[in-house]
């Protein structure tokens, strides 16, 4: 099927281009995107990485058609996608940190495609297989991943809300519990140091 993409040309330059998906194998799903959250990172990543790519990372949709070995996904789901698919193998997985999976964190392996995310060849730009930010690229009309990125979600949640979970807000909160050690009941004022006005 076709669908447009924002595409940077890794030179600072992006613009509106056609792009091509298959339908999904296996465990991927195809997804119509809803809404796509703007990230400092886009911002940073249209001026230094290699082109060409599909912008973004945080998105939301509605599936459209599951691949054969999709088990708890179906059409007309609403979903958020999440680009820290944990592999649950490899060393960090183990060791619960999960956001920095060896094998599939695109901030472990610097934005470059990861063998377990959806193929560059199932989505093409001008004939061949194109990078999607963080093995996403939301900046589309339609993205492809596979099943774990894809997170059901209430219909009630507005796609301009839900967008942003998968980076923004899983973000602040893993700064927040994971960085800072913030415990649940915690307040501001018990946060500052002695002493701080």
């Amino acid at each position: 099927m076709k669908g447009k993409a924002i595409i940077a040309d890794g030179k600072g330059n992006h613009s509106l281009e056609e792009i091509r998906l298959e339908k999904p194998n296996d465990d991927e799903v195809l997804i119509a995107i809803g809404a796509s959250g703007v990230c400092h990172t886009d911002y940073d990543s249209i001026k230094h990485w290699p082109g060409p790519f599909i912008v973004g990372h945080e998105g939301a949709g509605i599936v459209l058609e599951t691949g054969p070995h999709v088990s708890d996904l179906k059409a007309g789901d609403h979903v958020i996608l999440n680009w820290a698919m944990p592999c649950g193998t490899c060393f960090q997985c183990l060791n619960g940190q999960t956001n920095i999976c060896e094998k599939n964190s695109p901030v472990v392996h610097h934005g470059a495609y990861n063998a377990g995310h959806a193929g560059l060849e199932r989505t093409t730009y001008q004939g061949q297989g194109i990078l999607r930010s963080f093995n996403l690229g939301t900046m589309s009309t339609h993205t492809i991943v596979r099943e774990p990125a894809a997170i059901k979600v209430d219909h009630d949640i507005p796609f301009t809300s839900a967008c942003i979970v998968g980076c923004g807000v899983m973000t602040g909160v893993g700064s927040v519990l994971n960085t800072a050690q913030v415990k649940p009941g915690s307040r501001w004022s018990s946060l500052e140091p002695e002493g701080s006005d």
